[in-house]
């Protein structure tokens, strides 16, 4: 596993901001939203950031009504902002509902979306060399072109200079093609040490493997040293240096859990304390608990 020196940041986050309005009942029926900032890697920053890492995000907030609203909200998670640029547009809109605990239900709106400014000229050396981690998903890469240009760099630069990269697949067929998200997924596969794809439906679309041990086999044939496989609510099978252990999701009293958030907060802590030093094992079972 990769060092972690000291730096300023522990992670460096490079994703899309989202207004999200979430509702308890279903989309459709539901009379009233909460509004709120969202987005997977924002809540990634988040959950890092709630646990006490130093947090970086680079990403873009257009100058519509939400605008103040997403970046007070930042600070109040405790997000450093200053990488987070002010474009023209429209900020990127979901609707989201935690109605069916299993399911994650949702309806995106990217009206001239602020994240198709973001651009590998954000990007630069002593940026990525500050941190201690570099993260980002495929909800960035989907925007455009541009945006997957800029992970690529920031990745690269990462790699290049022995600084971890972590990355979560995130197959979101609503935003682009299965194609395009291989396509995305492979650009960057040899540059990645930590990866967090899911099962089944993910791995098999993009794998073409449903079992998580198939998963971490092709996936450390391919280079990459630290795969976590997030099955649901069975928890997770975590691959290193050719051991891998499971880690059952925690057992909750009453209602049926809901898995919405789940997958993000965890890559949060785990990524929290992997940067603290400890092995992926250990953060596994750290980040189980907290999720």
């Amino acid at each position: 596993m990769k060092s972690v020196p000291f730096r300023t940041y522990d992670i460096l986050v490079i994703g899309e901001i989202f207004v999200e309005f979430r509702s308890t009942k279903d989309i459709v029926l539901t009379d009233s939203f909460r509004k709120d900032i969202g987005g997977a890697d924002v809540y990634v920053a988040s959950a890092a950031a709630r646990l006490g890492s130093p947090v970086s995000m680079v990403s873009a907030v257009a100058h519509d009504p939400f605008h103040h609203l997403l970046r007070e909200r930042l600070l109040a998670q405790g997000i450093n902002i200053d990488h987070v640029t002010t474009c023209k547009g429209y900020n990127g809109i979901y609707f989201t509902s935690s109605h069916h605990a299993s399911e994650r239900e949702y309806l995106f709106h990217r009206p001239g979306n602020a994240a198709e400014s973001i651009c590998p000229s954000m990007i630069y050396d002593d940026l990525i060399e500050d941190a201690k981690i570099v993260y980002a998903s495929s909800e960035l890469q989907s925007v455009s072109k541009p945006a997957r240009h800029t992970i690529f760099k920031a990745f690269h630069h990462a790699h290049r200079n022995d600084i971890m990269v972590a990355y979560d697949p995130n197959l979101r067929l609503q935003r682009w093609s299965l194609d395009d998200a291989k396509e995305g997924l492979w650009s960057v596969l040899p540059l990645i040490d930590v990866i967090f794809p899911s099962a089944p439906d993910e791995s098999k679309a993009l794998f073409g493997y449903e079992r998580p041990l198939d998963v971490i086999g092709f996936l450390w044939d391919r280079g990459v040293a630290i795969v976590v496989v997030k099955n649901g609510p069975h928890g997770c099978l975590i691959g290193y240096d050719g051991k891998v252990e499971e880690f059952p999701l925690s057992a909750v009293d009453g209602p049926a859990i809901d898995l919405t958030l789940i997958g993000s907060t965890f890559c949060g802590a785990f990524l929290h304390r992997i940067a603290r030093g400890y092995n992926p094992f250990d953060a596994g079972e750290f980040a189980n608990k907290v999720a």
